[in-house]
């Protein structure tokens, strides 16, 4: 019995430390979400004015404008077709807040690391179980 009691303890470090970084990072993620809205693909206008990139938009019945950023201005530059046309994405929250090129990543990697950390805990749980269902 002394391999599966050093197994549940095992089981039991892993469970508090994967449930307890998994959970709140699965509600950051959330929260993140919940605040930010889906981003929604869209076809975004580059245009060159007075030396800088402007993109151009329409999205919740309006058209929006503003400058690109210099990391947007290199991907537009890159993707950008003949007709000046770009992908993008919009805010389903705030329709003037668009992007060229794919939406933010933070929220999908604190996702992805909550799911993993989550999961880790949750067998963590199952196996420092393992010594009361044996026994």
């Amino acid at each position: 019995m002394q391999v599966l009691d050093t197994l549940a303890l095992v089981g039991e470090v892993l469970s508090w430390v994967g449930l307890g970084i998994g959970l709140p990072l699965l509600l950051l993620a959330f929260l993140i979400r919940t605040v930010e809205g889906a981003w929604l693909p869209i076809e975004i206008a580059v245009i060159e004015r007075d030396s800088s990139l402007i993109g151009r938009w329409f999205a919740g019945g309006d058209f929006h404008e503003r400058p690109l950023t210099r990391h947007e201005s290199a991907v537009a530059v890159a993707v950008v077709a003949e007709d000046g046309w770009a992908e993008g994405v919009v805010s389903a929250n705030n329709p003037a807040r668009a992007r060229v090129g794919e939406p933010p990543h933070a929220r999908r990697v604190i996702r992805t690391l909550g799911i993993v950390f989550a999961g880790v805990g949750f067998v963590g749980l199952v196996v420092s179980l393992l010594p009361l269902l044996l026994s």
